[in-house]
């Protein structure tokens, strides 16, 4: 296969991870977890809530969602950790292959040398 035809599928898989990161709201770092601070009522059972601890008859919890965002760079703990998924991974990698492969390809290709003349 020649790299000018590699030049689609590169261009689709960047296409589609920049979909894929605007369709999950464009968070700048990738994430597999949500952490949010909500606001819920106070039980009545609590006993807190008689002394008269929530002045204002909620209190603030911490929620942990599973939901996923591309992220625009890594967050890697290691080189293996789901968090190295991001757009500039995927489009260095892509992107790399291609260059890479464009580059052998015209080293190789007998077009690419300047031949010389015999006087």
């Amino acid at each position: 296969m020649k790299p000018k035809r590699l030049l689609y599928p590169v261009l689709l898989i960047s296409m589609i991870t920049v979909g894929v990161w605007i369709a999950t709201d464009r968070h700048s770092y990738t994430k597999f977890e949500v952490v949010e601070t909500v606001e819920a009522p106070v039980e009545s059972d609590d006993p807190l809530a008689g002394t008269g601890f929530y002045d204002e008859g909620t209190l603030e919890k911490t929620v942990h969602r599973a939901e996923f965002h591309l992220g625009l760079f890594p967050t890697p703990r290691g080189l293996f950790d789901k968090h190295v998924l991001s757009v500039m991974t995927i489009l260095t990698a892509t992107w790399g292959f291609y260059l890479g492969l464009l580059l052998l390809s015209r080293r190789r290709s007998p077009h690419a040398r300047v031949q010389e003349t015999k006087p």
